[in-house]
């Protein structure tokens, strides 16, 4: 299979990432390797849930979600009624998105980086890995009493 430049990078950008998510292995899927621009790895035990990585060229950026699917996305709105505990909990402000209809998210701000720069890469799976782990912390016991 042919890959483009862009699928060849992110395809090392996540290969690099998952060794930073060893600690959450029991807590997370870890997917196999991908050549997309972001990543899904699904909360162990917990349908339809996922917590998101992102990575962009243009503009440069990565980002954390934490996403609902299915059946999933009918939590949605109890999880936002908490927004401010949550973010308290998060220790930062969270933007809430319900626009898909296959899916509903709530994402921390993008940090600006370069993803092409394979020298940053390290700090940046270690952003990701730390907001996943803040991610798994505050919405696991969530949606578990909702499920």
């Amino acid at each position: 299979m042919f890959l483009s430049p862009r699928q060849e990078q992110s395809q090392r950008y996540w290969a690099a990432l998952f060794p930073e998510l060893d600690p959450l292995s029991d807590a997370i899927k870890i997917p196999n390797i991908y050549t997309s621009h972001y990543r899904d790895f699904q909360l162990t035990g917990i349908t339809g849930c996922f917590l998101r990585a992102s990575q962009r060229v243009r503009p440069p950026a990565i980002a954390a979600a934490f996403v609902m699917k299915g059946s999933a996305q009918s939590h949605f709105h109890s999880l936002k009624a908490e927004q401010v505990a949550i973010e308290n909990e998060l220790g930062e402000k969270l933007y809430w998105y319900e626009g898909i209809t296959t899916e509903t998210q709530g994402y921390v701000g993008l940090k600006a980086c370069d993803v092409s720069d394979e020298t940053d890469w390290s700090d940046q799976h270690q952003w990701l890995a730390t907001k996943f782990e803040k991610f798994v912390e505050v919405f696991r016991p969530r949606i578990e009493k909702l499920m």
